[in-house]
């Protein structure tokens, strides 16, 4: 059985005296190992938090929610029935009540602009 050499220049690496089969496999177990580049590996992101708003904040807080909620849409990329399913679960289970009540009903049947009328 001959030996083989790696194909990557300036590499040293060989399969000495294996069979095509282990050497295939020794390649791959080297390559992956040694020739792998990890920068060209795409970074995994963070999950991104959902913003969260109670009963009863500041005006500051509404305006600081509602940036946070638009760029959580932008970052999960929400839109139509999901936006409206996602939205209460932002809220504290007090406004959520509420908001139920004021609805009459479900949430999910109501436009988003719903949700932001003062």
């Amino acid at each position: 059985m001959p030996i083989r050499n790696c194909p990557f220049p300036g590499c040293q690496f060989s399969t000495n005296d294996a069979n095509d089969d282990l050497s295939a496999i020794l390649f791959k177990i080297h390559a992956d190992g040694a020739h792998s580049n990890p920068t060209q590996r795409p970074a995994k992101a963070e999950n991104v938090r959902r913003p969260h708003i109670s009963i009863g904040g500041s005006s500051e807080e509404w305006s600081y929610f509602l940036t946070r909620w638009t760029d959580y849409k932008t970052a999960t990329k929400l839109s139509g029935t999901d936006t409206i399913i996602q939205l209460p679960e932002c809220c504290e289970e007090d406004l959520i009540k509420y908001l139920t009540r004021a609805a009459g009903g479900s949430l999910t049947r109501q436009p988003e602009e719903t949700f932001f009328r003062g």
